[in-house]
């Protein structure tokens, strides 16, 4: 486990250094992007009661969105870089590592590593830029959730990268799509008309837990432990699920 973890994150480093701009500077501009293009405008026509009622909501956002995009750029592009392209043979350069699961916790470490360290500096981005006041924030409840959802992340985003041949397509998904969506509406996933719909169907999906439990954690300070629950079972199946089933061919 050590030397292939030592490996991936020398790999790692190696294309973040190579491609700050899309891997590290991206990600962590969305509080900037925030900051520019809802913020300033928000502010100039709502009163600041209900600016104050709206911009946690929207903090949140660019947290989250900073997270998805992180773990999903870092974890799916490896393994599909790794399946359909010349990426196991860098691999097998690094040595032959014959443990997949070695493979899975070692790139979620990284996921993880660098998905928390976006979310801070983005966090840190907005408190500077707002002044948002954080004092109803349930930090540990916050964190816990967020943990999960981003191990949930890493399964997905392996799943993804396994099975799909062109995952840039969903990368630009992720900027194009989500961001005004989720930015505009405010965690539109949880409060919106879509799923608003089909709540009793949403209940059952995995990021509408976990967003739902943290946007209690975060925006009221309130762990709802029914979500909690939930979101463990869910976040130990799809850990289970793309650890157990899915994995590099060419490999065992």
């Amino acid at each position: 486990m050590n030397n292939v973890l030592a490996a991936l994150w020398h790999r790692e480093l190696t294309i973040y250094r190579r491609q700050f701009t899309t891997v590290g500077l991206l990600p962590i501009s969305t509080g900037l992007i925030f900051f520019f293009m809802f913020f300033l405008p928000y502010k100039s026509f709502l009163t600041a009661g209900e600016l104050d009622t709206v911009l946690p909501s929207l903090v949140l956002d660019s947290l989250l969105l900073t997270l998805l995009i992180t773990i999903y750029e870092t974890t799916a592009r490896f393994y599909w870089e790794t399946q359909w392209g010349n990426g196991m043979a860098s691999m097998y350069e690094m040595g032959r590592f014959t443990r997949q699961p070695s493979f899975f916790v070692a790139q979620a470490l990284i996921s993880l590593t660098k998905g928390l360290v976006h979310l801070i500096v983005v966090l840190a981005i907005l408190i500077f830029l707002t002044e948002i006041s954080l004092t109803q924030i349930n930090y540990q409840a916050s964190i816990v959730f967020i943990l999960l959802g981003a191990l949930q992340i890493v399964s997905l985003s392996k799943i993804i990268g396994l099975l799909v041949k062109h995952v840039d397509t969903l990368s630009k998904l992720l900027y194009i799509g989500l961001l005004p969506m989720m930015m505009i509406s405010g965690l539109f996933l949880i409060r919106g008309a879509p799923l608003d719909n089909i709540a009793e169907l949403a209940f059952y999906l995995p990021p509408y837990n976990w967003m739902t439990g943290l946007d209690s954690a975060f925006l009221t300070g309130v762990i709802d432990y029914g979500y909690l629950l939930i979101c463990l079972i869910e976040t130990a199946f799809l850990l289970w699920l793309s650890g157990t089933f899915f994995h590099l061919d060419g490999d065992s």
